[in-house]
């Protein structure tokens, strides 16, 4: 089951509850069918979404965090002026008000990279990479700078 779909449902049940008098958690469950100890718990406030456990408790920066963050990242992208990743991660820094990893830049853009729109932060293409390798262009320029010299030669004297 995909999470998000139960996370919808989970929120369109918890609206429900909200409207009823008095809430009728079964029944409640049932229709939406989600689970009824995760509604009631929801429902009481003692139990929180995963994704928002997971931003209290183990990432760096909290949800209304990263989302400065990527408006501030975008901002700038719009401005012509998209930031390198040390300028994410001093931003993150300051955020943050510790230190934070060496990768964190990294998961972080791999985490939101439907919401980012920097161009600088995005990896260079493995094909790339291999096209830009320094051995492979020394041979390719070996091999065409003789029949460029000839070229030249002929048209410049015939």
């Amino acid at each position: 089951m995909d999470s998000s779909t139960y996370e919808a449902r989970l929120g369109l049940a918890l609206e429900d509850l909200s409207k009823q008098a008095i809430p009728n958690f079964l029944a409640t469950s049932k229709r939406f069918q989600v689970n009824r100890i995760t509604l009631v718990r929801r429902f009481k406030g003692t139990q929180r979404n995963r994704h928002v456990a997971h931003s209290e408790t183990q990432q760096s920066l909290s949800i209304a965090q990263e989302e400065t963050l990527i408006r501030f990242i975008n901002n700038l992208t719009e401005r012509s002026l998209p930031p390198t990743s040390q300028i994410v991660h001093n931003c993150a820094e300051e955020l943050a008000k510790k230190p934070l990893g060496k990768n964190w830049v990294g998961k972080f853009v791999k985490r939101h990279k439907d919401q980012l729109h920097a161009v600088y932060l995005r990896t260079i293409d493995n094909q790339r990479v291999k096209a830009d390798f320094i051995p492979n262009l020394e041979a390719y320029y070996k091999l065409v700078s003789p029949i460029y010299i000839y070229i030249i030669y002929n048209i410049k004297f015939n």
